[in-house]
């Protein structure tokens, strides 16, 4: 240390002993914020929403493209895979903690020697869950906010969706009831309901669901589109399709989907997939503004 010579000689065994401690202790001189490991897309979007310090994430990539870039600019690791991450990669990373979903248990063993886990038991989407989906986003955001000790930010991107989805349920006008779809090829389509995210948005909006079959687990049935006629006075609501890209552009001159009363009366609507199909409260606040702004 040189550069000990310019100082005044009161301050050199303070600043020497500074520097052998972060020399002998380079944890020290690098510490780096707290990071959360998360492979699961709910929990992701709901996290990055919490402004964490730092998270990893599996499949990046399809992230990105299922709701519409809108964390294109989080710095945010790719970790690999979902269901094969990169374990040498999240080891040397080093995640203060980890967040799974119920189903990724086996996920959570493999990866317990790395770092701690938590199974997110408020998780929306399961099969036994009961009551209200939309309570279940509440309790969803309140568990990762307190699991990241962020519990303050998620009671507030509470309020604040609750405000958000009231003032624009005050501005819309009486509608007919919507049918929402998302395209799987040109022949197949998932028709959301019962246990979706667009069913809660519809609900919070006072608007009403075309679709009163009976869904799975994540909201939606998958049907033919011949099966869309037996639905009577529906307006059309066309979410974007991330696989395969671009294929409800053509449905006004395409098949049988030019046939369908609201194709033909011209008041579908097709929104940007900028939300997850199997979101919580921030997908929930991204659909409702795209809806009400498209209505």
């Amino acid at each position: 240390m040189s550069f000990l010579r310019f100082l005044p000689r009161s301050w050199r065994t303070p600043v020497y002993l500074v520097g052998f401690i972060l020399t002998t202790n380079p944890a020290l001189a690098t510490k780096l914020p707290p990071s959360v490991a998360v492979f699961d897309w709910t929990i992701a979007e709901t996290l990055l929403s919490l402004d964490p310090s730092a998270v990893s994430l599996g499949n990046i990539a399809a992230f990105h493209k299922w709701t519409g870039d809108n964390y294109k600019d989080v710095d945010i690791m790719d970790i690999g895979t979902q269901t094969f991450p990169n374990m040498e990669l999240l080891s040397s990373i080093e995640p203060h903690h980890i967040l799974l979903s119920p189903s990724q248990v086996r996920l959570g063993q493999r990866l317990a020697n790395i770092a701690p886990y938590t199974i997110i038991q408020s998780y929306p989407y399961v099969g036994n869950r009961s009551g209200r989906l939309w309570s279940s986003f509440d309790a969803f955001a309140l568990e990762i906010g307190v699991s990241v000790d962020q519990k303050a930010v998620a009671e507030q991107l509470i309020m604040d969706t609750r405000s958000h989805l009231e003032e624009l349920r005050s501005n819309l006008s009486s509608q007919p009831p919507l049918l929402v779809i998302q395209l799987v090829n040109e022949h197949y389509v998932r028709v959301y309901g019962e246990n979706s995210m667009f069913q809660e948005v519809l609900r919070q909006l006072n608007l009403s669901n075309a679709w009163t079959e009976k869904t799975n687990q994540w909201g939606y049935s998958l049907v033919s589109i011949r099966e869309l006629f037996n639905v009577e006075e529906a307006r059309l609501i066309v979410i974007e399709s991330a696989f395969p890209i671009g294929i409800e552009n053509n449905i006004e001159t395409s098949g049988m989907w030019r046939y369908l009363p609201s194709v033909q009366q011209g008041d579908s609507v097709v929104l940007s997939s900028s939300f997850w199909i199997a979101g919580a409260l921030p997908s929930a606040q991204r659909f409702a503004n795209a809806l009400v702004k498209a209505l």
